[in-house]
């Protein structure tokens, strides 16, 4: 039976059949070696994509030239030498019954020479808001060879096997920089009016439709609406795209944002769901080629709805195919419970910055297909207990029954979810309880044994030597000594509703933790100050959610003291040091600790007395993000 008959049914784009309406839009994984060759890793990310079904994938944006790479492991294809690991990476995806487009692409200005070895080149010489460097104009002989870059590049992916090209003119890369009035200032035949703007995308996509023929698929990538104070809007990107439909384009993939716009090109979790599909939809109501829409699609559901109102002809879900890759098959299937939640906490586009290459917070196979996948049960089940279930315990005690052991697992808790079930409670964030939602119906459904309500007894130990123990029992927040004598409270008693809080509040950290409890409690009517040690608040938060938080936080009255360090609490007082020197701050009546958290791993030394094969993960390691636990999680069951 087909539960989503529109969201699965075909559609052609120019002669290709496509099987269902879900694409794996590009977005950027660092997998590639530094001279642009597609990896084994490359390959098995886009595999178990196309195994997942999806209607077809595209390949990352790729650099038709060195100049133009974004950063130093971008996929390239400016040489013949490329063609033959791009050809391995499509027939992969073939032999998988997938179809496969390859995004091509040149960064322009957003990209920096220290990347490139070259100076950076763009439409103009106006400096990138998120760059060091002000770009060189490319001269009119220089578009020209840049033109034809672009179509040696598409040739080589019609001559890797693929089955279709889709040409980048959207996030503010070097053909959306000729298109925007933002950034293109020439005087010359390249500039100016909307007509001399749109020449050098229009002159890219004729070239690249001569060399690769009338039936192989062109995609093009447009932003919608650059959310920018003088660029383009959607009447503006309803035109491009009936001038792309004019001179060849098979399909056209809207997205929205330039790097530099101040609205979210990858809306996080505070942001409502499919937030760019009216771009998708008023572009579809001027062109009569199929219109792919993008924007927090998590949902098959969604998708079908998308589908079914006419709004686009295919859904971009990028991050929820990350989260599962499987999610097509699931829903084909209608296994709607098996589907691994999307979260949007955008620790996907983080990682790309703070770790270098892709990762995801609720699916640690990400970057690792190679290596870390559940595949054969185990020859010899063990008993093996699970101490503690927060995200990781539940992760691991998923992995360890899939693989055939016996599990138990012990929660002190009444309900299970540890901290991160706290951490979907404050304004914005209830779909991170998805996931805890979805990890415990899955160890249900494999019997797993689940004691919870009361701490665990050690004593049992005693009675019963378990093969295997996993110790995932999280972190408690830490007590600054300097608080002695203070009204102290955590974030934690907050959420669990084990306090009274008081109207006044001093939150102590101005971390991620400390800046949605603020948040949690500003919105409560409480008046909140936020003390933080180092320079900003949520620095180590994804920089949407941290520029989001930060202006709500003003909005809703919240004060903010950065690079300011408590010294003792004295006389109902805070001592502090800050930029205008020692300073009392008695504007409280209650203080919310949220300057770190410590690992609960006390029992480690009285289970190695029982049981050697112990594994301590998550925060009772190191306090960390969900992410790393949820990876330590599998990473330990498989070892089991």
């Amino acid at each position: 039976m087909n539960h989503l008959p529109n969201l699965f049914s075909p559609i052609k784009i120019n002669q290709l059949e496509i099987s269902n309406r879900i694409v794996l839009p590009p977005m950027a994984t660092n997998f590639a070696d530094s001279d642009g060759y597609v990896t084994d890793a490359v390959v098995a990310y886009y595999v178990e994509r196309a195994r997942g079904g999806a209607g077809y994938i595209t390949i990352e944006h790729t650099a038709v030239r060195v100049d133009g790479r974004a950063f130093p492991t971008m996929l390239m294809i400016n040489t013949d030498d490329h063609v033959e690991g791009f050809q391995k990476l499509v027939d992969a995806v073939h032999a998988e019954g997938g179809k496969v487009f390859i995004q091509i692409n040149h960064a322009g200005r957003q990209t920096a020479s220290q990347t490139t070895g070259f100076p950076i080149v763009s439409s103009s010489a106006v400096r990138c808001p998120l760059r060091e460097e002000t770009p060189r104009a490319l001269t009119a002989k220089e578009i020209h060879e840049l033109i034809g870059a672009f179509a040696n590049a598409a040739e080589r992916v019609k001559a890797a096997g693929a089955d279709g090209v889709e040409i980048h003119m959207a996030h503010g890369y070097l053909l959306n920089q000729f298109l925007s009035p933002v950034v293109n200032k020439r005087d010359d035949e390249f500039g100016g009016s909307f007509d001399n703007r749109i020449k050098v995308p229009l002159e890219t996509l004729r070239a690249v439709r001569k060399v690769v023929g009338k039936e192989f698929p062109i995609s093009c990538r447009i932003s919608g609406d650059e959310y920018l104070e003088g660029g383009l809007g959607l009447s503006d990107t309803q035109k491009v795209a009936q001038a792309l439909e004019k001179n060849g384009a098979d399909v056209i993939h809207v997205s929205a944002c330039m790097s530099s716009s101040p609205f979210p090109m990858i809306p996080h979790y505070y942001m409502e769901e499919g937030t760019f599909v009216h771009l998708a939809a008023g572009i579809k109501s001027v062109v009569d080629i199929p219109v792919i829409c993008v924007g927090r699609i998590r949902t098959p559901k969604m998708a079908e709805e998308i589908v079914v109102s006419g709004k686009a002809d295919l859904v971009s879900m990028g991050r929820a195919l990350i989260a599962d890759p499987h999610m097509p098959n699931k829903a084909r299937a209608g296994q709607f419970e098996k589907i691994v939640p999307c979260i949007s906490c955008n620790r996907c586009s983080l990682s790309l910055v703070k770790v270098g290459s892709l990762r995801c917070t609720v699916n640690p196979e990400v970057s690792r297909e190679t290596w870390l996948k559940i595949e054969n049960k185990v020859a010899h089940p063990k008993n093996v207990w699970i101490i503690g279930a927060g995200p990781a315990g539940m992760k691991a005690a998923q992995v360890a029954a899939l693989r055939g052991h016996t599990v138990t697992l012990f929660e002190k808790q009444n309900t299970l979810g540890g901290r991160f079930r706290l951490a979907a409670l404050p304004p914005g964030k209830k779909c991170l309880q998805e996931f805890t939602d979805y990890l415990s119906s899955q160890i249900e459904k494999l019997d797993v044994t689940i004691n919870k309500g009361k701490p665990f007894d050690q004593n049992l130990l005693q009675k019963e030597t378990p093969d295997a123990v996993i110790l995932a029992t999280g972190a408690r927040t830490i007590i600054p000594d300097f608080c002695k004598g203070a009204d102290v409270i955590t974030d934690d008693q907050i959420l669990n509703d084990e306090v009274e809080v008081a109207q006044d509040i001093l939150v102590l950290g101005g971390g991620d933790t400390g800046v949605e409890i603020a948040d949690y409690l500003s919105e409560q009517g409480k008046n909140v100050t936020i003390m933080e040690l180092r320079e900003g608040i949520g620095i180590d938060m994804h920089p949407a959610i941290r520029s989001f938080l930060t202006q709500k936080l003003s909005d809703q009255g919240v004060s903010i003291l950065t690079s300011t360090k408590a010294v003792c609490f004295k006389n109902e007082c805070l001592l502090t040091e800050g930029p205008d020197g020692p300073r009392e701050l008695d504007c409280f009546d209650q203080i919310v600790s949220s300057v770190g958290s410590k690992s609960n791993a006390e029992m480690v030394q009285q289970i190695k007395r029982y049981c050697q094969n112990l594994h301590v993960i998550g925060d009772a390691r190191a306090p960390r993000d969900a992410m790393e636990a949820v990876f330590e999680a599998e990473e330990a069951a498989l070892k089991i």
